[in-house]
């Protein structure tokens, strides 16, 4: 029998970390925050309450938004288009919702004029942007568990039973399906495929990279990156989490319990390997990987060779979320950008990783929030939360939408 390992993303390395012999348990104490660091300025613009979220479903849920709208789905069924501006009424932040009766669980996103969302009972739903009305509805077998991607006329998801489905994206007919064999224990969601020419990427939970035929669905090659070692089902996990990312024709590739690798995309080819361990987004700038271990270090990696420039340990086993890169800091220069599951955004100087601000995101009790998505549209931070909040920040430097801006609250339970 499969199994499913049913844990939040935040906290799957508190989880994993547990003992790894009958006579001793590994407890990872968060470091505490070291005083001396700027307090990023930073003006709440509004705050609305949607749904309180299940944490463990908060891996493929997303914010996306057009020109002037955000929208936000949990894992409830609700779904809610909200103006990214401050209204002038706190009441009218929410344009509409509307409830499913499936949760969902993977998006939304916004593509070919449509919204395109996953849930837990197999549904991929393309929806108006506009009042949420379902415009087509495809049936799978398994729950979505992966973000829709979507390149010209096809969107791409994965699904719990270790399938690739490519969907037309005007109809919802499935166009062809990818199987693969899954481990008997695997981490709850996926990455999303990643689409490239003719090809269809895929990290797998069994450890193997794919690279799949965009036409047929058919494998062109596969490549192990990690193989599963130790006694346990829970040890031998191997799962690919990371998103992957083609960067100057290396495909770079990261999972849980083996290594960051690079590959020739042509053929799966690895050009180097590094023993490293992580299950979250990395990025790639300025000719540098920037990604979050499994202890929560952040690491600066040279592409071409996996050579290590340096290390960050000051926010370890704080529970860190996937690196972002904050084109729009004050300072005009790019930064590292990270969220930590204490509800704390960090800052942090790409060159070196010294941390240079911070700031403490809060519920309107001032309780400080797991934090389970970021959306950045130019000044504005728009932060998804495990209470189900929504909130949008701005940097208090920057313009504001109104004269001292305004703080909302509302409650749409």
């Amino acid at each position: 029998m499969k199994t499913s390992f049913l844990v939040a993303g935040l906290f799957i390395s508190a989880v994993l970390l547990q003992a790894c012999s009958s006579t001793s348990q590994t407890v990872r104490i968060p470091t505490p925050l070291t005083d001396g660091v700027e307090t990023r300025a930073m003006s709440l613009q509004w705050q609305v309450s949607v749904d309180k979220l299940a944490e463990a479903d908060g891996r493929s849920l997303a914010l996306t938004s057009d020109g002037q709208r955000l929208y936000v789905a949990s894992s409830s069924g609700l779904l809610t288009a909200l103006w990214k501006q401050n209204q002038s009424r706190y009441t009218d932040q929410v344009i509409w919702q509307t409830n499913y009766e499936a949760a969902v669980i993977a998006g939304p996103v916004l593509a070919d004029e449509k919204l395109l969302v996953g849930s837990a009972k197999g549904d991929v739903l393309a929806l108006s942007p506009d009042n949420g009305q379902v415009i087509w509805q495809a049936r799978l077998n398994s729950e979505v568990i992966s973000t829709p991607v979507v390149e010209g006329h096809r969107v791409f998801v994965r699904t719990n039973d270790g399938r690739v489905v490519a969907l037309n994206v005007s109809t919802g007919e499935v166009i062809w399906v990818a199987d693969h064999q899954m481990p008997s224990l695997f981490i709850r969601g996926a990455a999303p495929v990643l689409v490239e020419g003719d090809k269809v990427y895929v990290g797998r939970e069994s450890g193997f990279v794919e690279a799949l035929s965009i036409n047929t669905g058919e494998t062109i090659w596969d490549a192990r990156i990690a193989t599963p070692s130790g006694r346990t089902d829970l040890e031998r996990m191997v799962d690919i989490q990371s998103s992957l990312v083609l960067h100057n024709g290396r495909l770079i590739v990261l999972s849980y319990n083996g290594r960051m690798a690079a590959l020739n995309p042509n053929n799966g080819n690895i050009s180097w390997a590094k023993d490293i361990s992580g299950y979250r987004d990395f990025t790639v700038i300025d000719n540098v990987i920037y990604l979050v271990d499994e202890e929560d270090i952040l690491r600066a990696l040279d592409p071409v060779t996996g050579t290590e420039f340096w290390n960050q340990a000051a926010l370890k086993y704080r529970l860190l979320g996937d690196v972002r890169v904050d084109l729009n800091n004050p300072t005009s220069k790019p930064a590292i950008f990270l969220s930590d599951g204490l509800g704390y955004l960090h800052w942090l100087d790409p060159k070196d990783g010294h941390i240079m601000a911070r700031y403490k995101h809060a519920n309107h009790l001032k309780d400080g929030e797991t934090i389970l998505q970021i959306h950045q549209d130019k000044q504005h931070y728009y932060v998804l939360d495990s209470d189900g909040g929504v909130t949008a920040y701005q940097h208090r430097s920057a313009p504001t939408t109104r004269p001292g801006g305004v703080n909302s609250s509302v409650n749409h339970e």
